[in-house]
């Protein structure tokens, strides 16, 4: 059966678990009609395992497309450069710096092989507001550049050394080789006028220099890519990679031959020596233009009224952001409809996106005979007033309903990249012992109920022999870690690049 390494801490209890094997409408105070209203909605967000079938079966048609072609409609399969498999033998000293959001995090990681053993230097730094817009670009790169020299200087850099950096990066960035890349949108607030199509790395490298640091970037990843590295240090059999957060999205190993766009455009990183290279699917995106996804009215209201519309179908209907958006939304229908509060709403409640999704795991592990934690949450936080326990019951089945269909979804796309995988000879074969699958993102960290639904969704739709070969290990801090893993590989990658061509 399915492994877990370092899986959620709490799982539900007996009353919840008797509640989720119903048939999602076994309320003890909800009325008839409340029962019947909250039917209609489990009746909506309910998937079949048929749907859930067919939906493995359109990831995996899509995944093909988008190794064929550049402008694939939804999965994009976007090639990361890094190639190759960590030992944990690996020793070394490297950087790492992510920008996410306002925030900057800068690492330093010494890899001392024995296994995966590593330890961690690591300091946060906060983007001054002014900096977030402007008229050049430089001027962000430039506090970037001081914010690691003062991290240097904590660590008692050396200064002979030049360091390998890798980057992970919260913008938009189009990838063209390991260490090279184009800024496709800055998103989070930013704004410069040059900043779109900017040469990142080459603008890195230059206003590095000119503040003398030892530092050499050699590599950009996406988080997802670190996510499958930092487990594949001290796990070497893992092979794929998911974050699931406020947003989504998973990588892979793909053996080389299968990315034909690389092939096709005679792509230098295109190579037929064995190694095979992470793929990034961009999976969050999945359904946006062939409308593959079991989406509701509800789904759509959230998408149309969305800063985004008609993208990220699939991150809409699973992820932080949106998961609580679309509670609020289900909650407001019952209000709109008197089966909820008595037909009264509250100011916040009315506000989109004030249904945090943290309020959906207080709700879905709260005591059933009291239910006082969602009442702490009505009152205090949604400014609802008193509430009965009918309401709250009818709260937490929402929750319950909404996160339930998401589990299912990130389940069975899982499966379909393992069966993928198996398919393909990737990782999996008659003498494999199989391999690992790393997963980061706070909703796995802190939503008690998400990873165990997920897995069982996973095993469902898996053959015993190849789940039985499947571990699923759950990392925090993957993202900063894992772009130090990002620039030892891009090392070794330079030096069997050098001894090939000696």
């Amino acid at each position: 059966m399915l492994a877990a390494e370092n899986t959620a801490k709490h799982f539900p209890s007996r009353n919840q678990a008797r509640m989720q094997s119903s048939s999602g409408i076994d309320l003890a105070y909800a009325s008839s009609t409340q029962t019947e209203a909250l039917a209609d909605i489990y009746k909506k967000f309910h998937v079949s395992d048929a749907q859930l079938a067919t939906l493995i079966a359109r990831i995996k048609e899509e995944m093909q497309v988008g190794l064929l072609e550049d402008d694939a409609p939804d999965l994009k399969m976007i090639p990361s450069f890094v190639t190759g498999y960590p030992t944990g033998q690996e020793e070394g000293v490297y950087l790492a710096l992510e920008i996410s959001g306002m925030d900057i995090y800068v690492c330093q990681v010494k890899l001392k092989g024995q296994g995966g053993k590593l330890a961690i230097n690591q300091y946060q730094y906060k983007i001054p507001g002014e900096l977030a817009t402007g008229e050049d670009i430089a001027d962000l790169i430039d506090y970037i550049a001081d914010c690691v020299s003062d991290f240097l200087i904590r660590v008692g850099s050396q200064d002979l050394f030049v360091y390998p950096m890798a980057i992970s990066f919260g913008f938009a960035v189009e990838q063209t080789a390991l260490n090279q890349g184009y800024i496709l949108a800055l998103g989070h607030g930013f704004d410069y006028a040059n900043g779109v199509g900017c040469d990142i790395v080459d603008l890195i490298h230059i206003r590095f220099q000119r503040k003398g640091l030892c530092v050499r970037v050699v590599a950009i990843a996406n988080d997802t890519v670190c996510t499958l590295l930092a487990h594949a240090y001290q796990h070497p059999s893992t092979k794929l990679g998911i974050v699931h957060s406020a947003g989504t999205n998973c990588a892979y190993y793909e053996k080389m031959e299968n990315i034909h766009k690389l092939q096709n455009a005679a792509h230098p990183a295109y190579t037929v020596n064995g190694n095979d290279m992470i793929i990034n699917t961009e999976w969050c995106n999945f359904g946006s233009k062939n409308r593959h996804m079991p989406s509701t009215w509800f789904d759509r209201k959230l998408d149309r009224e969305s800063n985004n519309p008609n993208v990220h179908i699939f991150e809409k209907m699973t992820t932080g952001i949106y998961l609580g958006e679309l509670v609020r939304i289900v909650l407001i229908h019952l209000i709109d409809n008197e089966q909820l509060f008595g037909g009264n709403s509250s100011e916040v409640l009315n506000i989109p996106y004030s249904f945090d999704t943290s309020y959906m795991y207080v709700c879905e592990n709260d005591d059933p005979e009291t239910l006082d934690g969602t009442g702490v949450i009505l009152k205090n936080m949604l400014k609802v007033g008193k509430s009965t326990m009918a309401d709250r019951e009818m709260v937490r089945k929402v929750c319950e309903i909404i996160s339930d269909r998401a589990t299912k979804l990130v389940g069975a796309s899982t499966a379909s990249v393992v069966q993928y995988m198996v398919e393909h000879g990737i990782g999996m074969d008659s003498q494999s012992p199989g391999f690992a699958i790393s997963i980061s993102g706070d909703i796995y960290e802190d939503y008690p109920s998400f990873h165990p639904r997920v897995c069982k969704t996973l095993k469902k739709f898996l053959p015993d022999d190849i789940a039985a070969k499947l571990s699923v290990g759950i990392v925090k801090h993957s993202r900063i870690v894992g772009a130090a893993i990002v620039a030892m590989m891009a090392e070794k990658q330079d030096e069997s690049i050098a001894y090939n061509n000696r």
